[in-house]
């Protein structure tokens, strides 16, 4: 298996609101470790958003915002010209938009692979309005199968996702800890141990 040196991840998210509890917020500790193994992770997000911010602290690089509001076709080849950039073994995504685009985008990219966050936190919701935002989630609904790797926050969306033929072992239970928001060390560890099976099987793909 390659060094973590070696290693690109990229993680976007579509979501508009970052605060405590959200999966946004709980990426930052996987993040760091990542940095800290010396993989080279990157952050699509609002560039106004506070997390951009408290990602480069962290030693994280904090990319363009190349999502385009309104034009779907636009953002899939923005996002797609950035994953052929910088070839990261995976990109992880959240939010509805992100989700689908990020699937979307890396489709046809050999080595790249899709990993999503789903949460009940949040609703997920589009920045569109109907009947787009009813059409995005279809697209979404339809495509899910593509992620390699699937994190759930509740035992419910196990459900929910196993009934939308997703299986089993793709799918990753990642509750929040109890009364904080913070992300627990076993979830880090989760994640890592989804991002290096992905680094090993994309060392036997090359």
């Amino acid at each position: 298996m390659r060094p973590w040196s070696e290693t690109t991840f990229v993680f976007v998210t579509t979501n508009s609101v970052y605060g405590p509890g959200s999966v946004e917020e709980r990426w930052l500790p996987v993040m760091s470790e990542l940095v800290q193994l010396g993989a080279s992770v990157q952050l699509l997000c609002d560039a106004r958003s506070p997390l951009a911010d408290v990602a480069r602290s962290l030693g994280v690089t904090v990319g363009p915002y190349i999502l385009d509001r309104w034009n779907v076709i636009r953002s899939r080849s923005r996002l797609r010209k950035y994953l052929i950039r910088y070839q990261p073994v995976a990109v992880h995504s959240t939010g509805t938009e992100a989700d689908l685009l990020a699937r979307w985008a890396a489709r046809i990219l050999p080595g790249v692979a899709v990993v999503t966050t789903l949460t009940d936190a949040s609703t997920q919701a589009t920045r569109r309005r109907r009947p787009m935002d009813a059409l995005m989630r279809r697209f979404d609904e339809a495509g899910i199968g593509s992620s390699a790797a699937i994190f759930v926050t509740s035992e419910d969306l196990v459900g929910e996702v196993q009934a939308a033929g997703i299986p089993a072992e793709k799918i990753v239970l990642d509750p929040p800890e109890e009364g904080s928001s913070a992300t627990p060390a076993a979830s880090v560890a989760r994640h890592l141990a989804v991002y290096r099976q992905l680094v090993a099987s994309r060392g036997r793909s090359s």
